[in-house]
């Protein structure tokens, strides 16, 4: 806008001859403290704007003969649309590329300050300190140094440049959130800092799923919607957000549930992890995966040799993936196999031991996570097994198999 208003001003028409102007360099200081880089490379753009609008395509001798004096014609333009800076000098040293030199200084009051004031009021107050600590270092700080040394009066036509450079330092800082700005001008600004969500899928459903390794789910169901209002906070929140900070809102969740009443009395050691979506689920015990439907569809090759194309479907949250793969019969116990699933991009190489009709062990490595899973196998009848489950991470659980 402001490099626009200047080409307005002038009413000069190029003209081409042997040894016109070709290029114009513009060169910007400042009397006292130079402001922040994007004013000044706005200031820069509006200079060379003028210049090059009034010098390229010239003949070189008919620079010194303008009259008015170029370098005057730049200053008055210049003074016009760059308010709250005065052109201190300017200089014009033609040339077929043609240098413009333009001196600047500060008029009137300049923000000396700035006080950022930050409001949270579409956030839970639990939430609040984790938003404000990726605030902190970035947003406002920066805030500050676009905005201290800019005179008062050019914050009408800086203020869109420096709002529009903190809502996204602000959006890359705070996922799912964006900004909304007001300054009130002074020596000593104050800038108000609004965050409000951005993105429209938002936290609006939060569910409860127990594990545990020695209570009874019957026992713990029954305080389903206590811990779901302990997860109160997250509700509303971006889903991004949610994602992006999910070690930070299980910290969150945590210290609610070290302080339940029912888990002080009887010594109950509870964590939660989040598996975030739209509909959030909270599941307070050792991490393991959900349940799943697989559906594996095979044809012989060979006595030894079978490829197969493996379905599986998760119903909460709901998703059907597909893998592809071949398996290997090496004795009549013990079975080597390749899958590919195209949709995590993920390749697992795995082989099963038979130890006896009822007893077996499984490992599989999976790249490029490179995790190893290890199981133990304890079969029950025709279509029921126990797996007991561990992996390079550090996590374990138990898992029912039905063959159906």
């Amino acid at each position: 806008m402001l490099a626009a208003l200047a080409v307005l001003g002038l009413g000069v028409s190029p003209a081409l001859g042997q040894g016109a102007v070709s290029h114009v360099v513009v060169v910007v200081t400042f009397e006292g403290d130079a402001p922040h880089p994007i004013i000044r490379n706005r200031l820069e753009t509006t200079v060379l704007s003028v210049a090059d609008r009034l010098l390229t395509g010239l003949p070189v001798d008919q620079v010194a003969t303008l009259q008015p004096r170029p370098e005057e014609t730049i200053a008055n333009v210049v003074d016009r649309v760059a308010i709250g800076y005065a052109v201190v000098d300017a200089a014009v040293q033609a040339g077929a590329t043609s240098t413009v030199t333009i001196r600047l200084r500060s008029v009137g009051a300049v923000i000396r300050a700035v006080a950022v004031a930050v409001d949270l009021k579409t956030v839970h107050a639990r939430v609040q300190p984790v938003i404000l600590a990726l605030l902190q270092p970035g947003p406002v700080g920066m805030a500050q140094s676009f905005l201290v040394g800019l005179p008062v009066a050019a914050w009408d036509w800086a203020g869109p440049l420096v709002t529009q450079e903190l809502k996204e330092i602000v959006e890359a800082a705070v996922p799912g959130f964006t900004a909304g700005y007001r300054l009130r001008p002074a020596e000593r600004s104050i800038l108000d800092l609004t965050i409000v969500p951005k993105d429209s899928r938002v936290v609006r459903n939060i569910g409860v799923r127990f594990r545990s390794e020695s209570i009874p789910l019957l026992l713990l169901d029954q305080h389903a919607p206590q811990v779901a209002s302990m997860a109160d906070p997250l509700r509303g929140l971006p889903v991004a957000f949610v994602d992006a900070e999910r070690t930070a809102m299980e910290h969150v969740l945590n210290e609610d549930l070290a302080t339940y009443a029912p888990a002080v009395e009887y010594r109950v050691m509870a964590a939660a992890r989040l598996d975030v979506a739209e509909t959030l689920y909270l599941y307070v015990g050792p991490q393991a995966p959900g349940p799943a439907v697989v559906a594996r569809l095979g044809r012989l090759v060979s006595p030894q040799l079978e490829p197969f194309v493996e379905l599986r479907l998760v119903p909460t949250p709901l998703a059907l993936t597909g893998a592809v793969g071949v398996r290997i019969e090496v004795s009549p116990a013990a079975f080597v196999a390749v899958t590919y699933a195209p949709t995590p991009r993920e390749t697992t190489f795995w082989t099963t031991v038979q130890f006896s009709r009822d007893v077996g062990v499984r490992g599989n490595w999976t790249f490029p996570t490179q995790v190893f899973e290890g199981a133990a196998t304890f079969r029950i009848n025709e279509f029921l097994a126990w797996e007991f489950i561990g992996n390079s991470a550090g996590q374990a659980w138990v898992r029912l198999v039905s063959n159906l």
